[in-house]
């Protein structure tokens, strides 16, 4: 959970409407059968690393290059979108100070923890992410006392807004189809950083028993805490009344009559995208590199300093990380939406990666260690597609609206870019250690 439920769920309910909670039902569907996916995989060949060693199996170095450079390319841009967000939610409060100075202050944070230590980080890590979980679980609970009246509301116009807000300001379909669909690639967004889940096998001393239930909860407590939190946004907040520099959840708490309720959740929900930009530097990093222990990296970005830590691979990434500051600088009320809709863009990318890679190691795993199947995605192969239409659709639909069209471009070179400088590199000799791994 980061800046995809806390601050672009701002954007889709703005431009879709109550017809947000329709998305937000097929996005999760979607979430938990790519995680099955993976599941799947992961539970069968337990392989330590990512799922780029997989890939590398079924659809050979090539395939593998490509996702790697765009999975640590996706998390640079989740970095970027998620400490955008951190900067918008601190305008709340100083909104005389320069957006791209707040982005420069919490780079600089985040980068100084994951050069202290792999202890440091984990410090910091599960800190900010029990922050994160209180902060929706307290806004269901005080969201529902609310629209149930038993938490009092200001102004009364609010207070009494509650489900009608389904059908009034124009329907459930505001903006018709045509204005929604262009929402559905942040939503996919949001469920995004999911994956880990069915990437948990490999650490699991045993997968068949744990995984499994793990998947099943753990998406189905997502999805209650994404679509209740959307509901409850609707029922407190007009989708008309939505603001792109301040977090719904925020506007929701202030309507309410708690003291400092509303700088309460902000700050919640800043320890919150910090966490998830810390998570998303430390995966980006070791994916790095295991790509440069592949030679599919320069070499330089595969060393140690004497900590353990590959700073090398943290200053690579924070190079790219310094342009979010100058994008701050130049398009400070447009740098959100073009990050996270190039960030969407990538991330499902790396989701068509994994069901294809699923569709090809499925009927390998059933000819030749059909033992090894003991967790199966549900309606193979029809729901590997499924959900890869589902994407192929948020792709195509992003770039109908003018900001989604400049971040859906900004993601489309990168894939781009990933297969020419494969050209370049497919001649040279790969190590033994797969990418994604070490």
């Amino acid at each position: 959970m980061g800046s995809g439920l806390f601050m672009a769920s701002g954007l889709v309910i703005k431009r879709a409407g109550p017809s947000a909670l329709i998305l937000y039902a097929i996005g999760a569907c979607a979430m938990y059968l790519e995680i099955s996916a993976l599941g799947e995989m992961s539970i069968a060949s337990p392989t330590p690393g990512s799922f780029l060693n997989y890939t590398r199996m079924v659809l050979g170095p090539g395939w593998t290059f490509v996702a790697g450079w765009i999975f640590w390319f996706s998390s640079v841009l989740t970095m970027s979108s998620e400490v955008t967000a951190a900067s918008l939610f601190s305008g709340l409060w100083f909104p005389e100070i320069p957006l791209w100075i707040w982005s420069l202050a919490y780079s600089l944070f985040i980068i100084s923890v994951n050069f202290v230590s792999v202890r440091g980080f984990g410090t910091v890590e599960d800190i900010m992410a029990g922050v994160k979980t209180i902060a929706v679980l307290l806004f269901l609970v005080l969201g529902t006392l609310a629209v149930t009246h038993a938490l009092p509301m200001t102004p009364p116009s609010v207070a009494s807004l509650g489900f009608r807000t389904f059908l009034t300001h124009g329907g459930w379909l505001p903006q018709g189809w045509l204005g929604t669909l262009p929402a559905f690639l942040l939503v996919l967004f949001a469920y995004a950083g999911t994956g880990v889940i069915g990437l948990a096998a490999a650490e699991t001393k045993n997968p068949k028993k744990t995984i499994a239930p793990s998947i099943r909860w753990t998406t189905g407590l997502i999805s209650v805490m994404y679509i209740g939190s959307i509901i409850l946004i609707l029922n407190l907040v007009p989708w008309n009344h939505m603001s792109s520099s301040v977090s719904p959840f925020v506007l929701a708490v202030r309507a309410s009559v708690l003291p400092y309720g509303a700088s309460i959740m902000n700050l919640v929900l800043l320890f919150a995208v910090l966490s998830t930009m810390n998570a998303a530097l430390y995966s980006n990093v070791r994916v790095l590199y295991g790509l440069a222990r592949a030679n599919q990296a320069p070499r330089a970005l595969g060393k140690l300093n004497a900590k353990g830590i590959p700073g090398n691979a943290i200053w690579m990434s924070a190079g790219l990380l310094a342009l979010t500051i100058i994008l701050a600088f130049v398009l400070p009320h447009k740098a959100y939406g073009y990050l996270v809709t190039a960030t969407g863009f990538q991330a499902m990318f790396i989701w068509l990666m994994v069901l294809l890679t699923q569709i090809y190691y499925r009927p390998y795993l059933e000819h030749y260690h059909p033992d090894r199947l003991t967790y199966r995605l549900w309606g193979f192969p029809f729901t590997s597609y499924l959900v890869m239409a589902i994407v192929i659709m948020g792709l195509l639909a992003s770039p109908l609206t003018q900001s989604e069209f400049v971040g859906a471009i900004v993601g489309f070179a990168g894939i781009v870019f990933a297969w020419l400088a494969w050209l370049f590199v497919r001649r040279r000799p790969a190590s033994a250690t797969p990418p994604g791994s070490g």
